[in-house]
């Protein structure tokens, strides 16, 4: 089982590095579209293209479930809502804030939310206690978050053009 963590663990690096590049390449088209939707319908739709075309080579298409799809959570249908709000609102951010601060928070954020996941088993995850030692590693992350805003903070204040004040009293 060690072996299948290290290939994940690559993998995830991988995937995190793909997403590391996805806003700023969305923020690009963007810039070329005259709204951040747009943009997202954009992106949505290359996907949406590309999966259509892999299920279909892969004679995984149409789409076979298990159970009918009346019976299946409520919250089975927000994958693809939780996707929308992720390019949409890095989108607006990485273009405004840049990509550190947004993927530092994104990334606290989701694994703020997989401890409590595991922790509880919702949403079909194995249960998984929350060890001090996790919730440690989630601190360090949140701390890491401050760290990097204070120093966007201090590099907006190094970056301030200088003014200089006019003496109108003569």
């Amino acid at each position: 089982m060690p072996g299948i963590v290290i290939v994940a663990v690559l993998v995830g690096l991988a995937a995190g590095c793909l997403l590391g590049v996805q806003p700023s390449i969305n923020g690009s088209l963007s810039s070329i579209v005259r709204h951040p939707l747009q943009a997202a319908l954009i992106s949505f739709g290359s996907g949406t293209v590309i999966l259509t075309l892999l299920t279909l080579a892969g004679g995984n298409f149409p789409p076979v479930t298990t159970r009918p799809l009346h019976e299946l959570p409520w919250w089975i249908w927000t994958g693809g809502a939780i996707g929308v709000v992720m390019v949409t609102t890095s989108l607006w951010f990485v273009p405004r804030v840049g990509s550190l601060p947004w993927f530092a928070a994104v990334m606290t954020g989701q694994t703020v939310m997989a401890i409590l996941l595991d922790h509880y088993g919702l949403l079909g995850n194995p249960k998984t206690t929350a060890s001090p030692l996790r919730v440690f590693g989630a601190c360090l992350l949140i701390a890491g978050v401050l760290a990097i805003v204070q120093a966007k903070r201090a590099e907006k204040q190094l970056i301030k053009p200088a003014t200089t004040e006019i003496d109108t009293s003569q």
